[in-house]
């Protein structure tokens, strides 16, 4: 099944970026990321992000997947977006499912990137839909900023499964969801 993975960059104090949403900070840092986001796409065959990255993407310049599927979430329709994406509102679960359901159509052996932001993180950390959380820790304090998930309130517990240094200071570790072991039955002891 196609996992889904949040990878994001994250400062020192544990925001994905400043208020404005920029991502200067993270210029000096571009050639170890891509010396190491470049291979790790290759595992990549779905995205999911949320409308403020959507625009902010289609801001830069153009929609940067792609022909790779892709789920936005948002509650405001899109006009003459890219043919791979598709906008979806309301419950992420069901959104997962018709993106996983595309990426299956095209034989995809691939995991599903959560590329962001952190509202549409927290919506599917409430969810119990994300299986890693891969940070790629970025030596920067920027003191105030958005965080890594947002308006959610749940308690999900992960595991270390690996780190790796990148350069410059930076370091990607990630963490696999723990599942809860299901509850003995009331009767057996």
């Amino acid at each position: 099944m196609h996992l889904v993975r949040y990878h994001v960059a994250v400062s020192l104090d544990g925001f994905i970026a400043p208020m404005d949403g920029s991502t200067d900070w993270l210029d000096p840092y571009g050639k170890v990321a891509m010396g190491f986001i470049g291979p790790w796409m290759k595992q990549i065959g779905g995205i999911i992000v949320g409308r403020a990255t959507y625009d902010q993407s289609i801001g830069m310049g153009g929609w940067m997947w792609g022909k790779t599927p892709a789920l936005v979430m948002t509650s405001r329709p899109i006009e003459q977006g890219p043919q791979t994406i598709h906008a979806h509102n309301g419950d992420p679960a069901a959104g997962l499912a018709k993106l996983r359901q595309r990426m299956s159509e095209q034989d995809l052996e691939t995991d599903i990137w959560l590329f962001g932001g952190g509202v549409t993180a927290g919506l599917f950390l409430k969810h119990n839909l994300i299986d890693l959380v891969e940070l790629a820790v970025v030596p920067v304090a920027l003191g105030e900023g958005r965080p890594l998930f947002s308006g959610v309130a749940t308690q999900l517990t992960f595991e270390h499964a690996s780190s790796q240094p990148i350069g410059m200071g930076c370091m990607v570790s990630s963490y696999r969801r723990i599942e809860k072991k299901a509850a003995r039955s009331a009767g057996k002891r």
